[in-house]
């Protein structure tokens, strides 16, 4: 997992649900030319530069148009002549809606540029057709559909960030949505249940201002399609503010808690699921650092997007017995809370299903036809399955299994493998 958010795809992208959709009510206005004020170009440094246009994300990120429009006038004053007509048009915007879609072409003549440390590009794959912008070293923060969507996004994140997934309690880590904050649980004692927090670097984040619930009980509501907690406990910080805590009488070995967890005021919680086969023991403190519970064989110079490639074999029925067997860790993995371990079965599985779509053995045209369908499912569930097991959030991962397993399952039934439906 040391490799995981680089090597498997370079870039971190977090957006909630199989599936999103958007809607973006009203429309782009724009003022007369004639109140883009006049100013005149003094250029700073290019830090001091980054620095003002960063207020200016900010201030979108937060959808406060006036202050973004304020924060604009001020880098206006300190950048080059080039990047300041870009900025004009910008002030010209008579609404957020228009001024962020006018903080594209200001962004992206920026992003290029070498970034002082403490900047990192970000990207967002749903605005636009994809849209850049800079922002601080840290949670996403995206400029373009502020609170809607603040966490939806993508961060290259500077050197030596996310080199270690471990855990530091010897509990659980999972990577929140903002692709920032580490977050790891543990289950010391019986009926107590903590919630630790570091940043990208793997520095402990005070927790103080934090809140949230632990969850040992919910029921679905078909109804209205959510879970109604049954049993839930304050997640409360220390006095240190090192973590968050949860009493849960009447705890029990083996235990389950989702911690439902608000890291700023007026956001949606974000939610971990943790399940506990015994208790949790802190690491000794000379105890050997770890990246994650997943060992591989092959040397650690080649990316772990190779070393995981399996063996594909030559017969169409043997790469469908590989596929199932697959199918079937990862269901002992979600069984067990191994979340962080599912992408390289899943991965796997996903170069053996396109091995078997190429494999050029005859089929019936209505089996072909359901292997090409079930391939494209198969595919897309486990990318998602390895997205959403980084997450923690076990309801993503069971959505991501339901297709996946489905997939699995009309490939075992047109080779006549045990487990097709």
């Amino acid at each position: 997992m040391s490799e995981q958010i680089h090597l498997k795809s370079g870039w971190r992208l977090v957006a909630p649900g199989l599936a999103l959709a958007i809607t973006l009510a009203g429309c782009a206005t724009r003022s007369s030319p004639s109140t883009a004020p006049t100013i005149p170009v003094d250029p700073a440094d290019f830090e001091t530069q980054l620095t003002e246009y960063v207020q200016v994300q900010e201030a979108l990120a937060a959808d406060d148009f006036a202050a973004a429009r304020t924060e604009l006038e001020e880098f206006a004053r300190v950048t080059d002549a080039a990047t300041q007509a870009l900025a004009l048009v910008a002030l010209e915007a008579g609404d957020i809606v228009a001024m962020r879609a006018d903080f594209k072409p200001l962004s992206e003549s920026l992003v290029s540029q070498e970034l002082p440390q403490g900047f990192a590009r970000a990207y967002c794959p749903m605005y636009d057709n994809g849209s850049s912008w800079i922002q601080r070293d840290g949670p996403v923060r995206n400029p373009y559909y502020g609170a809607a969507m603040l966490t939806c996004g993508v961060v290259d994140a500077a050197a030596g960030a996310h080199m270690d997934h471990g855990p530091q309690h010897g509990g659980t880590v999972f990577m929140a949505p903002d692709s920032f904050h580490h977050i790891e649980g543990t289950y010391p004692e019986a009926g107590v249940f903590r919630l630790y927090a570091t940043d990208n670097y793997r520095e402990p984040v005070d927790v103080s201002g934090w809140t949230g619930r632990a969850v040992t009980q919910e029921d679905y509501d078909a109804d209205t399609d959510e879970f109604i907690e049954v049993a839930a406990f304050d997640l409360i910080p220390s006095p240190d503010g090192a973590y968050l805590e949860a009493l849960i009488p009447d705890g029990a070995i083996p235990a389950e808690v989702a911690a439902k967890v608000f890291f700023e005021p007026n956001f949606p919680a974000e939610r971990f699921d943790f399940i506990f086969a015994e208790l949790t023991a802190e690491l000794a403190a000379d105890a050997a650092p770890t990246s994650g519970a997943v060992t591989l064989d092959a040397p650690e110079t080649i990316p772990l997007s190779q070393r995981i490639l399996p063996d594909i074999p030559e017969q169409a029925g043997e790469i469908a017995a590989e596929i199932a067997t697959r199918d079937q860790q990862i269901q002992d993995m979600i069984g067990r809370g191994a979340f962080t371990e599912i992408f390289i079965p899943a991965l796997q599985a996903k170069e053996l299903a396109l091995a078997l779509q190429r494999n050029e053995q005859p089929l019936a045209d209505t089996d072909r036809d359901q292997v090409r369908i079930a391939v494209r499912h198969l595919v897309r569930a486990a990318y998602l399955l390895d997205w959403y097991g980084d997450l923690g959030n076990k309801n993503d991962v069971d959505s991501a299994y339901s297709v996946f397993g489905d997939a699995v399952g009309t490939i075992s039934q047109v080779y006549g493998l045990p487990g097709g439906p």
